[in-house]
C-alpha cells in the first residue's frame, strides 16, 4: 500500500505509461485478494478503466503485456476471485499476444533459450497443458535460479507446477523458490544493468567525442567474444535465457568496429530480416517492428557498404516517419527515436538518410523545453543526451541551418547544473531505467556541446 501512486492506482502515472500503470494496478489488485484485503482490491480492479485513454495514440507490442494480463485472470478465475472487466484496447492486446504464444509454441525452436522468447514470457505457462514442464525448465532456468530473470515468469512457472501437482528436481525447485523469495519491492531489476548494452553504447556515444574505451577494457573483450554465439545474435544481459535480439548485436557490432576487433559479418542477421517490410524483426514472431533496432542496422549497413539493403531499411524508416511514428516499442520517448535516427543516419551517405537526420533534428529542437532540457513528460538527462548527441550530429554534418548556439547552451547548462537522475523510461514487463548509462550520457553529451 506504501508504493502507490494515485487512488487505487501503482506503477507509473497512466498519463506517461498507461500500459505500467495498468499491469501494475492489476497485478496489484489479485495480490490484495490473495491477502484477504478484497475490499482495497475491489477498488483496484474498478480503476483499471480510468487508466486506459479512451483512444489510446498507441498500443504498442511489448513482450509480455497481455501474457501478465490473461495470465492474472486465470488466476483470479482458478481461486474465485473477480475479474478485470478489460477495456476494448486491452483485450485487443491480450488478443494479439495470445495468438502470437500459440505461433511460438508450434515452432521447432521454442525450447531454444538461444532464439526462443519463452522463458522471459513464462507467465504464459499457466494453464497451458501443451508445455512440458521439466524440458522448460531444463532450457530457461537462468543461474541464479530464474526463470529468464523474470520474477513475473518465475512466479507463474512454480504456480503452474503446483497447479498440475508435478513434482521437479529438487535442486531446481529449491533454487527458483529462493529467487522468487528473495524479490523486494526495493530489488533493482536485472535489466537496469544490462552489461553488454552498456558496453556497446558507452563506445557508440564516446565515439562522439573521439574518447574511446581502452581497446584493452575487458568488457570490450567479454562483449567480442559473445558476438561470437552460435546464435549469430548477443544478448544484452549476459548469463541468462533471454536469447540475443538484432538491436543489440547490431549496435555491438558497430562499437566493436569502432574498436578495431573483428566481428561476425552482418549476413548472420540476415534471418531477422523481413522482406515484406523491407526491415528487421527485433525478436521472432515479432508483430510490430522497432524504429530504433532499424536505425541502428542501417548504421551498419553502411559501415559495411550494402548499398541495395540500406536503400530498402530507409525506405521503410522514411514510411514510418511520414505517418508520424516518433516512439519506438522499447523506450517511452520519441525523443529517444529521434535522437538516435539523427545521430547515426547524419553520417549515412544517402539522401533518404540526410533528410530523415534534419527532419528528427528539426522536431528535437521544435521540442526543446523550456529549462533547457528535453523530455515527453518533463526534462531529464538521459533524454536530452539523446538530443543533444543527435543535434551535433547533424551539425557537424552541415544539414542544419538555423543558428542553434541558444538552444544548445541552454542544454550545456541544464545537463552541468543538476545530478542525472535515473528515471525509469525502457519498456521490459514494467519500466525500468539503464542505470549506468545514464551518467555516461550526461558526460559525453556535455563534452559534445564544449568541443562546438
Amino acid at each position: 500500500m506504501d508504493h502507490s501512486t494515485g487512488p487505487w492506482i501503482w506503477g507509473a502515472a497512466a498519463t506517461s505509461c498507461w500500459y505500467d500503470a495498468y499491469l501494475s494496478t492489476n497485478a496489484v489488485a489479485v495480490a490484495l485478494y490473495n491477502a484477504g484485503e478484497h475490499k482495497v482490491a475491489d477498488n483496484a480492479l474498478a480503476a483499471l478503466a480510468d487508466i486506459v485513454p479512451a483512444r489510446p495514440s498507441q498500443a504498442p507490442e511489448t513482450l509480455t503485456f497481455g501474457g501478465l494480463v490473461e495470465a492474472l485472470d486465470q488466476v483470479c478465475n482458478e481461486r474465485g476471485w473477480p475479474a478485470a472487466a478489460h477495456p476494448a484496447p486491452v483485450l485487443a492486446i491480450v488478443g494479439r499476444e495470445r495468438v502470437k504464444w500459440q505461433r511460438m509454441r508450434s515452432w521447432p525452436e521454442f525450447y531454444n533459450p538461444w532464439l526462443s522468447i519463452a522463458g522471459y514470457c513464462a507467465e504464459r505457462v499457466y494453464r497451458d497443458e501443451e508445455v512440458d514442464l521439466d524440458r522448460f525448465l531444463d532450457q530457461f532456468q537462468a543461474p541464479n535460479g530464474s526463470i529468464a530473470n523474470s520474477p513475473a515468469a518465475s512466479a507463474f512457472f512454480l504456480l503452474e507446477t503446483e497447479r498440475r501437482g508435478q513434482a521437479i528436481v529438487p535442486e531446481r525447485g529449491a533454487r527458483l523458490r529462493q529467487y522468487i523469495h528473495s524479490r523486494t519491492p526495493e530489488s533493482i531489476g536485472y535489466l537496469d544493468h544490462v552489461p553488454h548494452f552498456v558496453t556497446a553504447w558507452s563506445v557508440m556515444f564516446e565515439n562522439e567525442v573521439e574518447h574511446p574505451l581502452a581497446h584493452s577494457h575487458p568488457a570490450i573483450a567479454e562483449l567480442c567474444r559473445e558476438l561470437a554465439h552460435p546464435s549469430g545474435l548477443l544478448c544484452t544481459v549476459g548469463a541468462t535465457t533471454i536469447p540475443g535480439d538484432t538491436d543489440s548485436t547490431a549496435c555491438a557490432m558497430i562499437a566493436a568496429r569502432i574498436m578495431e576487433r573483428p566481428t561476425p559479418a552482418t549476413s548472420s542477421l540476415d534471418r531477422m530480416f523481413d522482406a515484406s517490410e523491407g526491415a528487421y524483426r527485433t525478436f521472432y514472431f515479432e508483430h510490430d517492428l522497432s524504429l530504433t533496432t532499424n536505425i541502428h542496422m542501417a548504421g551498419l549497413l553502411d559501415l559495411d557498404g550494402d548499398r541495395d539493403r540500406l536503400a530498402m531499411l530507409l525506405a521503410w524508416l522514411d514510411r514510418q516517419t511520414a505517418h508520424e511514428n516518433t516512439t519506438c516499442k522499447w523506450h517511452l520517448s520519441p525523443v529517444y527515436t529521434m535522437g538516435e535516427m539523427a545521430r547515426v543516419l547524419a553520417s549515412v551517405d544517402h539522401p533518404v538518410a540526410r533528410s530523415l537526420a534534419a527532419v528528427a533534428a528539426r522536431r528535437l529542437l521544435n521540442t526543446q523545453n523550456g529549462d533547457g532540457g528535453w523530455g515527453h513528460h518533463g526534462s531529464t538527462t538521459e533524454e536530452t543526451a539523446y538530443s543533444v548527441l543527435g543535434v551535433a550530429s547533424v551539425m557537424r554534418h552541415g544539414l542544419v541551418t538555423p543558428d542553434i548556439s541558444p538552444a544548445l547552451a541552454q542544454a550545456h547548462m541544464f545537463l552541468t547544473t543538476r545530478n542525472p537522475e535515473l528515471t525509469p523510461l525502457w519498456l521490459g514487463k514494467t519500466l525500468y531505467c539503464v542505470q549506468p548509462l545514464v551518467p555516461i550520457l550526461r558526460t559525453v553529451a556535455t563534452q559534445r556541446l564544449e568541443q562546438l
